[in-house]
């Protein structure tokens, strides 16, 4: 099982996301596996969740920092990809006000001379279109479909039922199709179970 995301006070504590085992150290290869192979991913789909990418940064090294600690102290991380998320996920929801507080002032701060290129207009469109989702919707799209979870682990990691998570994921893929104005077909090829 996975930390369960909404536990706002200490979602470390209130997770069932570790076993007692004494061999149960992550090593060098995994930690370094994880970075290379899911911490862009992560910090992306969390920054889509969260609004921001500074603080999903933050929130993400946090949860990789817990899981290395958990480790350390012989309990097991199932799937580090899954876990670091959730507990992100956790992390920046209990950050929350001093995201909003990041937001207020980088409106004061008059735009730099100097351009740098920003993403793509489609990226902003789907970044748009998922920030307009209900906030369970959006987490259940953003695990589901960016970091590839199966519908049980997404109702592991966010604590509710398989059920809960297909008729959210219909729903965010009904409002994301009109939104960013695509054809049903190309939306439904969502493979359950995986």
């Amino acid at each position: 099982m996975r930390p369960t995301i909404g536990d706002d006070h200490d979602p470390e504590a209130r997770s069932h996301a570790t076993v007692a085992r004494k061999d149960a150290r992550l090593d060098d290869a995994e930690i370094r596996g994880f970075l290379a192979r899911d911490y862009p991913r992560v910090v992306n789909a969390v920054a889509l969740a969260s609004g921001s990418y500074p603080a999903a940064e933050d929130a993400v090294q946090e949860a990789l920092v817990r899981a290395w600690m958990r480790s350390e102290r012989g309990e097991q991380v199932e799937s580090l990809p899954a876990w670091v998320a959730a507990v992100a996920l956790n992390e920046t929801r209990s950050g929350w006000r001093r995201a909003m507080a990041e937001r207020r002032a980088r409106r004061r701060i008059p735009d730099s001379p100097t351009a740098v290129p920003g993403p793509s207009d489609d990226h902003m469109d789907v970044a748009r279109a998922l920030a307009a989702l209900p906030r369970r919707q959006r987490e259940v799209a953003i695990l589901r479909y960016l970091l590839e979870m199966s519908t049980a682990e997404v109702a592991a990691a966010l604590g509710i039922g398989e059920g809960t998570v297909k008729s959210s994921l219909a729903r965010a893929r009904t409002h994301l199709a009109g939104t960013l104005a695509i054809h049903d077909d190309e939306v439904a090829n969502d493979v359950e179970g995986r």
